[in-house]
């Protein structure tokens, strides 16, 4: 399936032509890539048996496999053997680093593509003087289609040659040092009229490689070739040196993506560079992956007699296995780093450094990658080269963007000194969350999912600003559905052309980034400063965003920078355009003032204006992304504002009215409309504009719907079917099905706490958790201020040296599980509780948190109380406005309060409530309680007893 499905009709080429470097010890050897996007034709007419009519050369947009042109030669020819057109590529040693490939869509199947081989050690004896040369062909064509044209085991293939030479010559041929000067493209396929179009070159190493359509000197390298930034993706040097991953001796930003399913060719479109894959992966998918220029990341199952304890998975035989597996990747000669495992902890640390060993012990160059849970400082200090990653999944969850900045700050933080690390950004519906809001069901056909790309946006942009050096982005099989999940695709799309443009400054930064606040309180800026240039990363973490982002739009944002040289000018960096802004001195920095901010945008202080420097750089990427940007940009509008559509027809039917709704739709179809004249126009900027604006309204749409829901719950939490804009209409249906219900008695036994301290509550149970943190944890009945009756349950974790209190927790978890309460799966229920928190909780974005079986830790109610650190959170603002309702912000009391969720049963049967403290501090619990819903009188809809406190997310593994 081609990219015109998936991506909106064209693909991503990142110039006219690429040179990428292959090592810094290597004079002049290069990989060639050509995308066949500039003016004029580069092919050149050759030699030629059979008479015939050039009817048209040109560089044409009818048709393109990657970008949006191709080279299209139409000749009209009789009868003959061979028309050729060539193109000169330097000097291409034959060996078996050597990858050629070139794609080709012809009306006629035997076009076919050869390789001139020059034999420097041999004389021509026909042409006195000059070398012996001759033609080696390539895969045959024999296609009507794009097909990826290539030349297989290139020494395998020199060497049969050498022997149809002896035999010709009645001699000896030396063949060393040979190499590949030309190919050739034999356009014949007998009489009539043959049309070929021609795409996406590729060709190395390369040496004395020279732009398309210039002569190739005698000797020595061409003078002027760029050393570009960019690296090769063949037989490149992987290392990693401190916090920075080299290619090539480059500094390299990893935009992984896991394969699930979407294709390849689109993945590639959408601006990825680096696919997960495992052992489990067809040959065929990896020679495609590589073939399209990805570095892989590799995920092997461990060899079975290396696993202890059954921790590690992998159900090898023998480690012979395990070493071919690691073998096959090798071949390829794209493999960026080996995949550990993900979710790993410090019980399985020995597990993993064995494996590690085995990897080293097959290859010993790359980096390996490892996804950790805990036990950072083991991981980061006691594995060699490794590359550090961690993952929370913070949407549709109570983890707010602020707390998840705060966990990704932390856990750099408990990482040993100048680790690389990076990060995995949510793409997808947790499968919890599947579970609980769609009934254990799988969502209907063509019915609209989430996430929103926006919140995707977020969270990579969070990522960033944090320090982290690569984004990997977890896709689920959602996201090769055309229905839903071409926005986020589309998203994703626009998302990496964002990171193409900043990555020659984010592998620059050597200082940590610090966060600003700005003259919005739900937008906070991140500051990375780096040599000769300042980046500022202004992003919207309101509340709620994980839910539901809100229009998140300011006519005027103001940021003060601090550490700006004088000179420096600002320039906001995006596919749409590229604008300076006026800047002003005041105290404490340089003040920007940013216009139409929406969501996210990057900001570039320098005063590189040079002819080849930073800004014309970057003026001249965006020049070359325009186009295409608006065209997905329109795109993504378009199929939001149809998903948005959709499930606001439903919303008509059972919740109630929005009066605005439709002028609000109205609006975003008139941007739509505006966005596609300005295309037609060929006005990118305006209508890659027009598209943000479209969004915009969408956004509105939906956060008032969510904003109405979420208005009458304790919490977003409440109801499983609150957490995203698409489970809305399910939320009404639900709220409808429990007003017309009766609650029955409580059926949770000693959720009073009302049992003497010494007394073992039966069915309840203790889980302490600490690991390597220096804490202290407790957890016991208390006469201390109940809310009800005369005790409640005290939850309390303490440094363990109160003068040397940790910075931050790994491991910290301390839990309260009630006994299982067993009722008909899918029966309503109504848990609820009273909590108060001491002070508040440090250390610990997750803080105090209550929870069920049935949603989980994801859709746990999250606590901290006051907050520890104001200084670095930015305050919410009220629950009034242009933005809608919003949790407001943590209490600043210790005054009892009210949660009450609602849940069904699951397919189990039972329900468990667990109550648990995550950081430093103290919680109370009391009068816990799960109700089940009984046929009878009409009940009262649920209503807000206490509002939300700042939430703050679980590790939802």
């Amino acid at each position: 399936m081609g990219c015109l499905r998936w991506l909106g009709g064209a693909g991503l080429m990142s110039g006219a032509w690429l040179v990428f470097l292959l090592s810094s010890g290597a004079r002049g050897q290069q990989i060639l890539q050509y995308g066949f996007e500039a003016r004029d034709p580069v092919w050149v007419q050759g030699t030629w048996d059979a008479p015939y009519k050039e009817v048209s050369h040109r560089l044409t947009d009818e048709t393109a496999h990657g970008g949006l042109r191709s080279e299209h030669v139409r000749v009209q020819a009789e009868k003959g053997s061979h028309i050729h057109y060539t193109y000169d590529v330097g000097k291409a040693p034959i060996t078996d680093e050597l990858h050629l490939s070139l794609w080709i869509k012809a009306n006629r199947p035997n076009v076919q593509l050869l390789c001139r081989v020059v034999l420097p050690r041999e004389r021509d004896p026909n042409k006195v003087g000059e070398p012996l040369r001759f033609l080696l062909r390539c895969e045959p064509y024999q296609s009507a289609r794009w097909k990826m044209i290539t030349l297989r085991q290139p020494v395998k293939r020199l060497k049969e040659q050498q022997q149809l030479l002896r035999h010709q010559l009645g001699r000896d041929v030396v063949i060393d040092e040979a190499y590949v000067d030309q190919l050739v493209l034999n356009v014949y396929d007998g009489p009539g009229l043959t049309d070929v179009y021609i795409d996406d070159l590729e060709i190395g190493p390369v040496f004395d490689l020279r732009p398309p359509g210039a002569a190739i000197p005698a000797t020595g390298p061409r003078a002027g070739v760029p050393a570009s930034p960019a690296v090769n993706r063949r037989a490149a040097a992987v290392e990693l040196k401190g916090n920075h991953l080299m290619v090539s001796g480059q500094r390299f930003f990893l935009r992984g993506i896991r394969h699930t399913g979407t294709p390849l060719k689109t993945l590639r479109d959408a601006g990825f560079n680096t696919v997960w894959v495992d052992e489990s992966t067809p040959s065929a998918v990896i020679e495609d992956a590589v073939n399209l220029g990805f570095w892989l990341v590799p995920s092997l199952a461990a060899p079975s007699d290396l696993r202890a304890g059954g921790k590690l998975t992998g159900q090898l035989t023998s480690s012979n296995q395990f070493a071919r597996n690691v073998a096959r990747f090798l071949e390829q000669d794209a493999v960026l780093c080996w995949d550990l495992g993900s979710n790993l902890d410090t019980r399985g640390f020995p597990e993993v450094a064995r494996v590690a060993r085995a990897f080293r012990a097959t290859d010993p160059m790359r980096p390996l990658a490892a996804d950790v849970w805990d036990g950072f400082r083991s991981y980061s200090s006691s594995l060699e080269d490794v590359m550090l990653g961690a993952h929370r999944w913070p949407l549709m969850t109570s983890l707010e963007l602020s707390s998840y900045r705060d966990w990704l700050v932390q856990r750099r933080r408990l990482a040993a000194p100048n680790t690389y690390c990076w990060t995995w950004v949510q793409t997808h519906l947790p499968d919890g969350f599947l579970r609980v809001a769609y009934d254990e069901k799988a969502p209907a056909p063509k019915e609209a999912l989430g996430p929103q790309a926006e919140q995707v946006r977020l969270l990579a942009y969070v990522a960033l600003g944090c320090g982290y050096r690569g984004l990997a982005f977890w896709s689920d099989r959602f996201l090769a559905d055309s229905h839903a999940g071409r926005d986020r695709l589309l998203g994703l799309a626009l998302l990496n052309q964002e990171l193409q443009m900043l990555e020659p400054l984010l592998v620059k930064a050597t200082r940590e980034p610090i966060w600003v606040p700005t003259s919005q309180p739900e937008v906070s800026a991140a500051i990375i400063h780096l040599p000769g240039a300042v980046l500022v990363l202004p992003i919207w973490i309101g509340g709620g965003a994980q839910y539901v982002p809100p229009q998140a739009a300011v006519a005027e944002l103001l940021v003060t920078v601090p550490a700006v040289p004088d000179s420096a000018q600002a320039w906001e960096v995006s596919p749409g355009r590229v604008q300076s802004y006026r800047v002003e001195r005041v105290l404490g920095g340089m003040r920007l003032r940013l216009h139409n901010f929406s969501l996210t945008s990057a900001v570039v202080f320098t005063s590189d204006l040079e002819p080849t420097g930073l800004v014309v750089r970057l003026q001249d990427q965006q020049r070359r992304m325009g186009k295409i940007a608006a065209q997905w940009a329109q795109d993504q509008a378009q199929e939001e504002l149809t998903k948005v559509e959709q499930v606001h027809a439903e919303l008509v039917k059972v919740a109630p009215a929005l009066p605005d709704a439709e002028p609000i739709l109205k609006r975003a179809h008139l941007a739509l409309d505006r966005c596609a004249e300005h295309r037609r126009n060929g006005e990118h900027t305006n209508a890659y504009g027009e598209a943000q604006v479209a969004l915009r309204a969408v956004r509105v749409l939906m956060r008032a719907h969510w904003d109405r829901a979420v208005r009458d719950l304790d919490v977003p939490v409440s109801s499983p079917y609150a957490c995203s804009f698409y489970t809305l209409p399910r939320h009404w249906r639900f709220v409808d099905e429990i007003t017309k219900r009766s609650w029955g008695a409580n059926l949770l036994k000693d959720g009073g706490f009302e049992a003497p301290p010494e007394v073992v509550q039966p069915g309840w149970q203790v889980q302490e958790l600490t690991g390597t943190d220096a804490v202290v944890p407790v957890a016991r009945r208390v006469a201390d201020g109940a809310k009800e009756g005369k005790q409640c349950l005290m939850l309390r974790v303490t440094a363990r040296t109160p003068l040397l209190s940790p910075q931050a927790l790994e491991s910290t978890y301390l839990a309260i599980h009630s006994p299982a309460v067993r009722l008909e799966p899918g029966t309503p229920v109504r848990i609820s509780a009273w909590v108060k928190v001491s002070g508040g909780i440090g250390v610990s974005p997750d803080g105090a948190m209550l929870y069920d079986s049935a949603g989980g830790e994801p859709l746990a109610i999250r606590l901290i109380g006051q907050t520890r650190d104001r200084a670095a959170r930015p305050p919410s603002v009220p629950r009034t406005g242009k933005q809608g309702a919003r949790p407001p912000d943590p209490p600043k009391n210790v005054e009892w309060q009210k949660f009450t969720v609602y849940r069904r049963v699951p397919a189990s049967g039972e329900v468990r409530v667990t109550m648990a403290l995550t950081g430093l501090g103290t919680v109370y619990f009391d009068d816990l309680r799960i109700e089940p819903l009984v046929a009878g009188a009409t009940t009262t809809a649920p209503t807000r007893a206490t509002v939300m406190p700042a939430s703050h997310s679980v590790p939802a593994r």
